[in-house]
């Protein structure tokens, strides 16, 4: 089935490079265009082939990545429109991938090569004073840049979470949104009332995790695996920590863990786990304001760690435990919260500055702890380990262990303030956000005041030909930084070659310098008609 699927994507690379072969001798053709009838119908095709090379030893191998976007568009009639956006891929972080297929909508950890997903597919209908959309479709609201407090209507994947721009990890999520522009004189001019209804959420997307079934051994992850939400592989247990049958303690013991990772159902297709979003958006004294409101499940990954005890009954002398074979065994799983949040934000030109600002208040967020911490002090799980040999030695086999809260929910609000200018050709973005949790006392990845500055550089040389991008983010608190550098040449209109390197610094106990082994540099190429 694997040779089937390869020689399939194959085939539709082939197909799309014929296609932009012969569409590439147009040197100023956008898109392959063609109208049948009263309808017309275009095609945008981007092929991207990418090498990258890791810059430390110890972190995962990537293979080279190849991608294929198509978008089609087809307008049915002078109001209705549809739209699609697919993309494929082989190859690049998923290389423990041992499937090939469609990506579905039901599993986090999840991950093919090659495979297939149906980014975006809508109907888009356009009246008079009404919009409405109707399919698989992808949101960006909120006006700051990467952190935008109040866009919640679409999950992310984190299969590349850092080299990937935002608008290419959006996973599209099916829903029927509907916007109407108000004629009331009372109305501050360019206001529009939109409503979006998620019938079914789409949950985060994450890589794989095969570790050691019967413990001990170095956990075989992806490159982009979380590495805070993965335990450590053995748990040393000091002299006495355990009191024995027969009075006195337990000698030292190092436990071997195993780990897995594993999916849970996402929410039930249910009328009520639906979600709402509402934005109403105007122009007020030359400035772009807008209102929000979300009642949904959180796009923020949380996850939920277990353990289990297992051991063989043993009451002989040699085994003062009355347990042998003792290890352990963990199991990762997504978990899904429902939110609700309300917000604001606003822009304003000034000159050549652009001016920004949004905040939001969020209910009942989950944020994550580090998962390591949960297993890494024996005397925490004394009573818990006790109760478990207990059972192990009466022949249960199996037996779970009680293990902290892998995440806290609390309230907490988010705002943000940027600025935009362009200069001499240069286009300069300075932001800065920052996430307040509420009524916090628990060690978590983020600190409970996290702020973070974004700074997004952009210049173009040559007649426009070369153009340098740089993007860094430096969390004050938390004590991490990344700094993502490419540097883009325009061979033709079409085709063009690319270099970049990625850095990340900091804490590994952070949200972000917990991938600090992971710097690498990078070449691609692509075609775009």
């Amino acid at each position: 089935m694997r040779g089937g699927w390869t020689r399939c994507f194959l085939s539709f690379l082939i197909m799309g490079a014929t296609w932009m072969g012969v569409l590439g001798n147009s040197r100023n053709a956008a898109a392959f265009q063609r109208s049948v009838a009263d309808h017309s119908a275009d095609l945008d095709l981007l092929f991207d082939v990418r090498e990258t090379v890791e810059q430390h030893a110890s972190s995962t191998h990537q293979r080279t990545q190849e991608t294929l976007h198509l978008r089609a568009g087809v307008d049915l009639s002078r109001w209705l429109r549809f739209e699609s956006m697919t993309l494929a891929s082989n190859g690049g972080p998923t290389i423990k991938a041992t499937r090939a297929g469609l990506y579905n909508w039901n599993d986090v950890f999840q991950e093919n090569s090659p495979g297939l997903d149906f980014e975006e597919a809508y109907f888009d209908a356009r009246f008079d004073s009404f919009d409405l959309r109707l399919g698989k479709q992808r949101f960006a609201w909120g006006k700051m840049d990467r952190f935008s407090p109040n866009d919640l209507l679409n999950t992310y994947s984190f299969l590349d979470p850092l080299v990937q721009d935002e608008s290419e990890r959006r996973i599209g999520t099916p829903a029927i949104a509907g916007s109407y522009y108000p004629a009331a004189w009372w109305l501050p001019s360019e206001s529009r009332i939109t409503g979006v209804w998620i019938p079914a959420f789409v949950p985060y997307r994450f890589g794989n995790a095969r570790c050691n079934d019967s413990g001990g051994g170095d956990c075989n992850v992806e490159r982009w695996f979380p590495p805070a939400a993965v335990p450590p592989n053995r748990l040393s247990l000091p002299s006495g920590l355990i009191s024995l049958p027969t009075g006195g303690g337990s000698p030292p013991l190092s436990v071997p863990i195993s780990f897995r990772a594993t999916n849970q159902p996402a929410p039930a297709r249910r009328f009520d786990n639906g979600e709402i979003a509402l934005r109403y958006s105007a122009l007020v004294h030359d400035a772009d304001v807008a209102l929000y409101y979300y009642n949904g499940y959180d796009p923020s990954p949380a996850f939920k760690l277990t353990a289990e005890a297992i051991g063989v009954p043993d009451a002989s002398a040699a085994s003062p435990l009355h347990v042998r074979d003792l290890s352990g065994a963990t199991t990762l799983s997504p978990a899904f919260e429902r939110i609700q949040s309300g917000g604001a934000d606003a822009a304003y030109a000034l000159d050549n500055f652009t001016l920004r600002v949004e905040a939001a208040f969020v209910h009942g967020r989950p944020f994550a702890r580090d998962l390591r911490t949960l297993i890494d002090d024996p005397s925490q799980l004394a009573p818990e380990l006790t109760n478990a040999l207990r059972h192990l030695a009466a022949g249960d086999g199996r037996f779970p262990v009680s293990l902290p809260d892998s995440f806290v929910t609390r309230n907490a609000t988010e705002w943000a303030v940027g600025c935009d200018s362009t200069f001499n050709g240069y286009w300069v973005l300075l932001q800065l956000n920052q996430t307040d949790v509420l009524n916090n006392h628990v060690n978590l990845l983020i600190k409970d005041a996290e702020t973070r500055i974004l700074l997004n550089f952009r210049k173009s040389f040559l007649e426009d030909r070369v153009t340098l991008r740089f993007v860094g983010i430096h969390s004050i608190e938390s004590d991490y930084t990344t700094v993502r550098s490419r540097l883009t040449y325009r061979l033709t209109d079409e085709v063009s070659i690319e270099g970049g390197y990625l850095l990340v610094a900091g804490r590994s106990a952070s949200l972000i310098g917990q991938y600090g082994d992971n710097d690498e540099a990078w070449i691609g190429f692509n075609i775009k008609l």
